[in-house]
This record gives structure tokens, sequence and C-alpha cells, in this order.
């Protein structure tokens, strides 16, 4: 089968994969049923942390940060007019982008039919949380076959290797079963973006360019942060051509024309403007149509993004709550947010320009999402459900499991601590009387404590990654 990435006469693997071993062939078939019910579980048990506001009433009379059953996509169903049927964009501005716009415009018509407004509102909850679980199945089944087949770029390899069925499954039940998994799953539409970003990572690795940047267009739809896909990609184009340069004419000799011919997922100019140019093209098909019919609503997802201040989670709501820093003022979060992450950027690229050998894309790809998140102005609970994926993915290779797992589970406490902080901060908060004391709830102190924890947590994991990236061989011995 022949690449369109442009490469020619290099097999492909195929789901059910031929391995060579001497004159023996032997056929090794993906546990497909394995990870769908990883993924199935984690789906239930995501819904089954919402039962005190889907069926106790928190969410009708209150309790939900008492119980840690928020979501938005109840009081939104109401906020965004979809009970009384607008159409997003069109009749009423909304604060997401059009595939999320679109998807909630779909489910609230399909529940349309049920008797009253609070019975819609709560089979609108469960039919978005059925959709989200199905998401969160294709995350876990895309994750593990990545891992399973040893990486993104090792999918495209042209040596022969078995599939590691126990990688794939714990991969699998990492992304799904980890508690910061599940309580985050239903809070938003996040696993609607890291399906389709999951979706375009296993096209991409199956050489399909194309088609994967169309589907990263279309999760770029749904949430901006896919984009960052782009700037790893963009990076280890730019390595393959300074390497190359730098050797000489590529003869098959030299530095850089024996990594290039030797590395897996090696990108080339041509690989890179074929993916950028199917995002695009994917972006727009669902873009367009809503710009011209309602170009202020299509606007809204943006200028809400740029005007709105600081929110919970950022470093900076921390610092300006202990007076480190104005967080009140706008344009100087915008100002410092931006440069933060663009300062982070350089260092990633630096790295993926002048590591030894070349860091896997799925590792820069971790590192660039999470340092977003670390320097933006908003750091949602639900958020951990774009770094989990790629976590698993970008999992250090170079030191033993053991030193991996506890920064990776001290990471996870964290953000767990954090999920259940936050909600016991709102609670505070919401019960603040006018002296400013509050019967129940966990104060400033308490949260930014469980705030710094997460921050600090994932910035051990990403320094993990990147002495991984630093260091030499393949594996740990």
């Amino acid at each position: 089968m022949t690449s369109t990435s442009g490469s020619s006469g290099q097999r492909r693997a195929d789901d059910d994969h031929l391995i060579v071993v001497g004159t023996r062939r032997m056929q090794t078939t993906l546990p497909w049923a394995a990870l769908i019910v990883v993924g199935v579980a984690g789906a239930v048990l995501g819904y089954l942390v919402k039962i005190p506001c889907r069926f106790g009433g928190a969410w009708l009379y209150g309790g939900q940060y008492a119980y840690g059953c928020y979501s938005d996509i109840f009081p939104l169903y109401y906020r965004d007019g979809l009970d009384t049927g607008t159409v997003p964009y069109l009749d009423q501005p909304v604060e997401y982008p059009v595939l999320i716009g679109g998807l909630m415009h779909v489910i609230a018509r399909a529940v349309s039919w049920l008797p009253d407004t609070t019975a819609r509102a709560f089979g609108y909850f469960d039919l978005t949380a059925l959709v989200m679980g199905a998401c969160l199945v294709a995350v876990v089944a895309g994750t593990g076959y990545l891992v399973g087949r040893g990486g993104v770029a090792a999918v495209d390899r042209s040596d022969d290797r078995p599939f590691d069925r126990r990688s794939a499954l714990l991969a699998g039940g990492f992304v799904a079963l980890v508690p910061a998994a599940f309580l985050a799953a239903y809070i938003n539409w996040d696993l609607f973006a890291a399906a389709l970003l999951a979706g375009g990572l296993v096209a991409y690795a199956r050489g399909w360019r194309w088609r994967a940047g169309a589907i990263v267009g279309l999760a770029v739809a749904a949430k901006f942060y896919p984009f960052l896909f782009f700037g790893p990609l963009f990076v280890l184009m730019l390595r393959g051509l300074w390497r190359r340069q730098n050797s000489g004419p590529y003869r098959g000799e030299g530095t850089a024309a024996a990594e290039h011919a030797t590395t897996p997922g090696a990108v080339s100019p041509g690989d890179f403007l074929r993916m950028l140019g199917g995002a695009l093209i994917g972006w727009a098909v669902v873009n367009v149509p809503v710009l011209i019919a309602a170009p202020t609503g299509w606007a809204t997802f943006f200028e809400f993004s740029s005007e709105r201040g600081t929110d919970w989670g950022s470093v900076y709501y921390v610092l300006g709550g202990f007076g480190l820093f104005d967080s009140g003022d706008g344009d100087l979060v915008n100002v410092t947010g931006t440069l933060s992450f663009a300062i982070a950027c350089v260092g990633i690229a630096l790295l993926g320009l002048l590591a030894r050998r070349p860091p896997r894309l799925e590792q820069l790809l971790f590192l660039t999402v999470a340092a977003f998140l670390m320097t933006n102005k908003v750091w949602s609970p639900q958020f951990v459900i774009w770094l989990l994926p790629l976590a698993v993915l970008a999992w250090p290779r170079t030191f033993r499991a053991w030193p991996a797992i506890a920064v990776f589970a001290l990471w996870q406490v964290a953000e767990v601590a954090y999920i259940f902080g936050i909600w016991q901060h709102l609670l505070y908060v919401s019960t603040q009387g006018d002296e400013g004391t509050a019967v129940a709830g966990l104060d400033f102190t308490g949260y930014a404590v469980v705030s710094l924890g997460r921050l600090t947590t994932l910035g051990v994991v990403c320094a993990l990654v990147v002495a991984d990236c630093l260091r030499k061989g393949d594996s740990a011995s």
C-alpha cells in the first residue's frame, strides 16, 4: 500500500498484522473488545459520580458543589436557550466553537419530544453523557492502539513487531479509569475534541496525511487545543531539513541522512503541508457556513476567549489572591500568558531541534499542551482530559518503570485533589455572607494549595518527559 505522504514501497501495519519470525508467520489481533470494555467502564463511572445531581436533585436545589457532581451541560441547556428551541449562533451566541454548538443543538432537538422542560433537561444531559461516553471509548481505543504499536511513529515503521496487548490495555486503563478521568468526563464537552484528536493521531500514524489533517481540523472546530499539534509537527520538519542541510546531500550517508532514513515518523515538508491543508479544509467545512450565516454568533467564541478575565485554576488567579499579581487587569493577563506560552514553546522547539535523538511527536505535543494550560488564564478541571491520552503516549522509555509510575501517580493525586478542591472552593464562595465568612467549603488558602499542587506535579511530569528526550538510548534496560 502506498502512503499518501508520498513515500512508496513501505508496508503498512493492518489491524490483523502478520509478523514474520524466521519462516514462521503468526497473526496477532488487537484487543478491541477489551479496550471497548475499559472505555465503557470509565464512561459508566463518570455517570455514577453524577448521581447526586442527576437523581438527587442537586442541580435543581443546590448541592452540586458539596457533592462534587457539577456539570456545565445541565445549566447551559437553559442558559443558551436550548430549552426553547433556539439555534446556536443564528438565534443566540454560544461561547464554544461550532462543532460543540452544533452538537448541543442536535442533542437538544433529539430530546425535544419529552413532556416538560425538566425532563428534557435531564434527557439532554443523559444523551450528552452517552455521546461523551462513546467519545471516551474512542479515545481509549485510539490511545491503546497507538501505545500497543509502539507510538505514533512506530505504527508507520517497516520493521516487524508484535502488538503489545499489555501496554495497550494499561494505556486504555490510564485514560479511562484513573479517578481524574471519570470525575471530569461529563463536566463539559471536552471528550468530543479528545476523540477527534485521537482519531487524527491514528490516521497520521497510519500514513493517511490528508485524512489525519482533516480530522485534526474538525477537532480544532470543537476545541482550540488540537491546533497545537502543528507546532511539534513543524519543529520535527525543521529538524529534518536542518540536519539534512548540515550533512550535505542525502545519499544514504551522514548523520542527518541516517537519521532521516532510520527514524520512525520523520516529518517531510510534504507531510506537514498535507496535514495543514487537510486541517484547513476540515475546519473550513464546518466553520465557513456558520460564519456566512451568522458572523456575529460565529465570532463570539473568539471574542469571549480574548475578553474573559482570569478564571479558576490559573496561576494568575492564585497569585492575584495573594496580592502578587494584578489578575483583574485583562490586558496584563493576556500579555503575560501569551509571552509565557511563547517562551515555553521556544524551549520545546529547541528541545525538538537540538536533542541528540529526535523526540517523539507525542512527547512534544504533550509538552506543548501542558505549557498551554500552565500559562493560560483558564485551566478548568476537565482539561485533564486533554492531557491523559497525550501523557500515556509520551510515557518516558529511557527510565525504569517505577520512577515514571511514581511521578505520574503523584500528578494524578494532585489532579483529583484539585477537582474536589475547586468544587469545595466554589461552595465556600457561594456560601459567603456579607462579612466574608462562609458556612462550608474550602477557603482561598486551601484552594491555592491544591491549585499549585496540580501546577507543580504537572511540571514534574513535563521535566521527566524532557529528561527522557535528552537521554541516550530508546528504552530502559
